[in-house]
């Protein structure tokens, strides 16, 4: 039995279905569920959370999380499928520290919010960027330009006037 099999025995009202991803095994595991399913993955030793990816598939988001167990040498992958209009999730920080880092640059990319996430910020662009560049509906036809203001902050405009006050 894989890891994801075994993970839909142990929680059959939590894990959707199972199957395979990127020769991974992979189980869909209900939104609500995450932090539940989560702490369980942990004990069964899932101890390395290596990447965390959100993925616009135009109707939904899909949120996948890749584990590694070094005691087992095994992967898994765990998806939670969320609504378009407002992908939100329990963060998982509180289990896997490094996740603080992973849900930020989610959360930047492509727009999912991590609820109870500590400092749930944009990690790559700045704060005033407006868009997540990974979702289908991002405008790329508006530039966005960057500088930096006289405090060190990042100043972000769409029609580049920072950069005519900086010359």
């Amino acid at each position: 039995m894989n890891p994801a099999e075994e993970l839909k025995y142990l929680l059959p009202n939590s894990v959707v279905s199972v199957g395979v991803q990127t020769n991974k095994p992979l189980a869909v595991i209900r939104k609500e569920d995450l932090l539940k399913v989560a702490e369980k993955v942990k004990e069964m030793g899932f101890d390395n959370l290596s990447v965390i990816t959100g993925v616009d598939r135009v109707d939904r988001i899909e949120v996948i999380y890749n584990l590694f167990s070094y005691r087992k040498k095994q992967n898994l992958a765990l998806k939670v499928v969320l609504e378009h209009r407002s992908p939100e999730v329990d963060s998982v920080t509180s289990i896997w520290k490094v996740a603080d880092w992973l849900e930020r640059e989610t959360y930047d990319l492509v727009g999912v919010k991590f609820n109870g996430h500590p400092d749930l910020k944009r990690i790559l662009l700045p704060e005033g960027w407006v868009g997540h560049p990974l979702r289908k509906d991002y405008d790329m036809s508006t530039e966005q330009f960057v500088t930096i203001g006289e405090d060190g902050e990042d100043i972000v405009s769409t029609d580049g006037s920072n950069l005519l006050r900086r010359k």
